[in-house]
């Protein structure tokens, strides 16, 4: 048995209808079991609840559990600016696949009654720290991937890849994924990366179309420093780079790339049941036959 939940902070994007009324349904049955309830600001911003509000820099010691209620979009983002607080988070899914986020709306009384009581388990996932350095410095944490592209579609760019200081190769491809063992099962996956289970501590380095025949994903360990840097003119409108796809920023030829494990963990809170090959499973379709 875990420690029992007393303190909860609510989070969500509410972009649509069921949303709220999944989140009322909720908050109600939080306050039934007598936990004290706080709703993110800018949640209760659209929510309007007459409920104590915190803004996600305020909530480090604040709650036992943050509970997201969205996809796996909404999961990634809150994931990457709660994990510097500390605090684990547990999703209940609104979106598509679900694949972060464990709990169905349905099952929200059952299976949360048991999480309260501390039937639950804590799962460490890391996050990737993504540098810019030159002329204008730029930072940003990934759950999921970080992944260096051109701009222009169809246009190769030409870059080398340095680990722990030591050259790796030089490439020309339309880009690079680096992915974690918790983005192995996204756009890592789509590009023909390996699905990696999320406890494991490696890295996944998926070059996109590359110019080459002999070039495959490769994992590295996760407590490796990766630098890339551009070989040929770039101007800063040529090369974006993606942290989950939610936060782009802009490189060129002058800048280097470093992308390492950051020092704080996202911790994620999933029912006594849970099991990631069922996931895969039951998400993915993993090993389903495609033909009877």
């Amino acid at each position: 048995m875990s420690k029992e939940i007393k303190s909860v902070i609510i989070y969500s994007r509410i972009n649509d209808e069921s949303v709220v009324f999944t989140l009322i349904d909720l908050v109600n049955f939080l306050v039934e079991q007598k936990i004290n309830v706080i709703i993110e600001q800018s949640t209760n911003d659209k929510l309007r609840l007459s409920m104590p509000t915190l803004k996600f820099a305020d909530m480090k010691d604040q709650a036992d559990l943050m509970i997201i209620v969205g996809g796996d979009g909404s999961m990634i983002s809150a994931g990457r600016k709660i994990a510097m607080v500390g605090v684990p988070v547990l999703g209940i899914n609104r979106g598509h696949l679900g694949f972060l986020t464990d709990l169905a709306p349905k099952d929200i009384r059952k299976a949360l009654y048991s999480i309260l009581k501390g039937e639950y388990v804590l799962e460490e996932r890391f996050l990737l720290s993504t540098t810019i350095k030159g002329p204008k410095c730029q930072h940003a944490l990934a759950l999921n991937e970080a992944v260096i592209h051109g701009v222009k579609t169809a246009h190769m760019i030409d870059f080398s890849i340095f680990v722990n200081n030591k050259f790796m190769y030089s490439q020309k491809a339309d880009g690079l994924i680096v992915s974690t063992p918790t983005g192995s099962t996204a756009y890592n996956l789509s590009a023909g990366g390996p699905i990696i289970e999320p406890s494991l501590n490696v890295l996944s380095l998926v070059p996109m179309f590359p110019h080459s025949m002999n070039l495959r994903p490769c994992i590295l360990s996760g407590d490796s420093s990766i630098k890339i840097c551009f070989r040929s003119r770039i101007t800063p409108e040529e090369i974006t780079v993606s942290c989950d796809g939610q936060i782009i920023m802009t490189a060129d030829d002058r800048c280097e790339i470093c992308i390492e494990k950051n020092e704080v963990p996202i911790k994620i809170c999933h029912p006594h049941t849970y099991d990631y090959f069922k996931v895969l499973r039951s998400k993915l379709g993993f090993g389903s036959k495609l033909v009877d």
